[in-house]
Parts: C-alpha cells; sequence; structure tokens
C-alpha cells in the first residue's frame, strides 16, 4: 500500500501559530522521507467535516488546543475510521483539561499543586481563594496551553478580579493554584522511554507566554537530577502512559525540593524548530525525520539509531 498522509493544521484555538509551524516542519520530513502528502489549513471544527479523508491512508494532526487536542478531531477520524498520531479521544479530553488531569495524577499517587475550580469568575471570591492556597498563587484557563491568560496573583484584590475575568474569556473554566517557586522541566515521554529532562530557566516569576515564546533570556538545558527526583520523575510518566494508553507526551512539571510537581501534559506536542519534544528524541538518538515517521507508524530507516527507542 502506498502512504497518502493528510496533515490537519490550524484550527480556532490561540496555539494557531504553532500548529502552523508544526505542520510546515512535518510536510518537510515527509518530504525528506519521501512520503507522499497533503497539508490543510482549517479554521473551525466543521471544515474538518469537509475534506474528503477517505483517500488518505492516514491522517496526521498537527493541531494544538481547542478541538484538535480535546478529543473532536480523534472522534471524527475513528468515526471514519481513519488512522491517526496521538492518543484516543478520551484520553485527548483528559488530558486537555488541567482538573481532569490533576484528578488523574492524584489517583496515581503524583503530586500536584494544591487547586481550587470555578466554572465562572461571579463564583471566584478572592478571600476563599486566599485562606485555601495562600496569599500567592496562579490562575488560568482550565482548558488552554501556551500559558495563555494565565496570571500570577500577589495579595491583590484588583489583580485578582482582573485576572479571573481574563481566564473566563477563553470558556472553559477557572482554574486557581497555589504558587509552587521553583525551576520548571519539560519532561518527555516516548514510546516507552523516558527522554532526557529539560530544565527550563526564565527572568519572569512564573513561565508566562512571555517567557516562552518572546523573551530571549529563557532558555533551556539538560537537567542534572537527583536520583531520587528523576525516579519519581520516571514513575510518574510510565503511569501516566499506562493509565490512559500514552503512546509519546510532554508533562511540565516544577521542583519543589527537589520532588516533581505534575503542571500539565500535551498529549500532541509541538514539532517546530523550537520545540523541546523534537530536542529531547535527538538528544535520545531519534532523528526529527524518523521520529515523524514513527508518529506516523511507519518504519524509519534501519541505519538510524532510534531503531533502539
Amino acid at each position: 500500500m502506498i502512504n497518502y498522509i493528510a496533515i490537519i493544521t490550524g484550527g480556532d484555538s490561540s496555539e494557531r501559530d504553532v500548529s502552523l509551524q508544526t505542520a510546515a516542519a512535518v510536510s518537510n520530513s515527509l518530504m525528506n522521507s519521501n512520503i507522499q502528502h497533503e497539508v490543510f489549513t482549517i479554521s473551525e471544527f466543521k471544515d474538518l467535516h469537509q475534506l474528503d479523508l477517505t483517500r488518505f491512508t492516514r491522517v496526521f494532526l498537527a493541531l494544538h488546543g481547542g478541538f484538535g487536542e480535546n478529543g473532536m478531531a480523534q472522534g471524527y477520524l475513528e468515526a471514519l475510521g481513519i488512522p491517526y498520531n496521538g492518543p484516543s479521544p478520551q484520553a485527548s479530553a483528559i488530558c486537555m483539561d488541567k482538573l481532569l488531569t490533576k484528578h488523574i495524577a492524584q489517583g496515581l499517587g503524583i503530586s500536584v499543586a494544591d487547586y481550587m475550580y470555578f466554572k465562572t469568575q461571579c463564583t471566584a471570591d478572592f478571600g476563599t481563594v486566599r485562606r485555601r492556597l495562600g496569599d500567592t498563587f496562579i490562575v488560568k484557563p482550565n482548558r488552554e496551553g501556551c500559558s495563555f491568560g494565565v496570571s500570577l496573583i500577589r495579595n491583590s484584590d484588583s489583580e485578582f478580579a482582573a485576572a479571573v475575568h481574563r481566564a473566563e474569556a477563553f470558556n472553559t473554566g477557572i482554574l486557581i493554584e497555589s504558587f509552587i517557586p521553583g525551576p520548571e522541566l519539560s519532561v518527555c515521554y516516548y514510546y516507552g522511554c523516558l527522554l532526557p529532562v529539560y530544565m527550563i530557566e526564565f527572568e519572569s516569576d512564573f513561565f508566562s507566554y512571555n517567557a516562552k515564546f518572546v523573551s530571549p533570556k529563557t532558555t533551556a538545558t539538560l537537567a542534572t537530577l537527583d536520583h531520587d527526583c528523576y525516579d519519581k520523575l520516571k514513575a510518574d510518566c510510565f503511569a501516566i502512559a499506562e493509565a490512559l494508553q500514552l503512546d509519546y507526551f510532554r508533562a511540565d512539571f516544577i521542583l519543589k525540593n527537589s520532588s516533581p510537581y505534575l503542571i500539565e501534559l500535551n498529549t500532541l506536542p509541538g514539532l517546530t524548530s523550537h520545540s523541546l519534544f523534537p530536542k529531547a528524541c535527538l538528544e535520545h538518538g531519534v532523528s526529527f525525520d524518523d521520529l515523524i515517521l514513527r508518529l506516523n507508524n511507519l518504519q524509519p530507516s534501519a541505519t538510524s539509531s532510534s531503531s533502539t527507542a
């Protein structure tokens, strides 16, 4: 059978630009591997229904956030019987929802920051939050990536009101977490392997959108972790992968006194030139082209070092 892959990109989430970059990188990689494919840029979920995908052997979801990562696109492709990269609709929906992710993590014995959830800003009370979480805490949309709509609050009622208003604008509920000061880790899981861990260093008080995508002073370097911390990260990621049947993902952790706390999961991590998932793969010995072949359920070249992954 001749492989013919449809790359789906765009979407209506705040991560659309990253999605377009991922699609461009995947397309270039498939060209390097002489794999026939087409790229489709869509804006809304209904646009996916208008594509004739039955002529393709597989779909590559280069979408981030929104309907591309919350199980909707996955459910539609399941109904069509077309294979795709990433997890099931159910696992996608859980991992996209930060509140559900915390519930699952706690059930698996994984540490998370203390938190509160509010459906609307009208129900979010500053005094109640402060008594539960302390004077300093994080306000974020419940189902959004790339730190969009995230605010750090330091004992300010007026800043709190503005923050919950920003978070509510995404219409996914408001998650408020206790603030954990400490280094952030990018931890990637790839087909039964824990990839080399990266430590993110930045100048802002927390890993904001500006720190992620704008500031030239944000760096990502290979982390040096003590044995117990590494073992805990590995156990946590393997537990997540087994519970949710995930072949690959990127997880964000924060270290507090050498103990990792899970922040969130990304089931369709970015595959751009700046993305940490492909960098971790390369550090592990998996080239970008072989990574893309594997994610498309295709066999990498026999001479590739990725065959050991």
